[in-house]
């Protein structure tokens, strides 16, 4: 199987696009295929241990559900402004580099940029 990307930018508190991106994931992986995403800007808050509300019908929360074969991984830079340390994470998420970005586009089958809607 392929190997897919996704950038998730927006938060996920005022936009669609991490359910779009969420959904994308959880069908690439059902499907068997090897996928990362990676959350820049307030896409972060993706991965925030915080905004997931037990037993909530969150983003957040259908993020921390995914099989651990998805990759999901932050800019640091942008975790470390808005306060997400790795303790505050979700337990699949990590704080990666744009290096881990790099990578992810050049070794991706395919990869979808969700950044703004409009």
């Amino acid at each position: 199987m392929g190997t897919l990307g996704i950038l998730v930018f927006p938060s996920p508190i005022q936009h669609r696009l991490p359910a779009i991106g969420l959904g994308l994931a959880q069908s690439a992986a059902q499907m068997g295929h090897q996928v990362t995403v990676f959350f820049l800007g307030d896409g972060v808050y993706c991965t925030s241990r915080a905004l997931q509300a037990a037993g909530s019908d969150s983003v957040v929360t259908h993020y921390a559900q995914l099989p651990r074969s998805v990759a999901l991984i932050n800019c640091s830079t942008c975790a470390r402004f808005r306060g997400l340390a790795d303790g505050d994470l979700i337990p699949n998420a990590r704080n990666g580099t744009l290096e881990d970005l790099a990578d992810l586009l050049a070794g991706a089958d395919r990869f979808i940029a969700l950044t703004q809607e409009g």
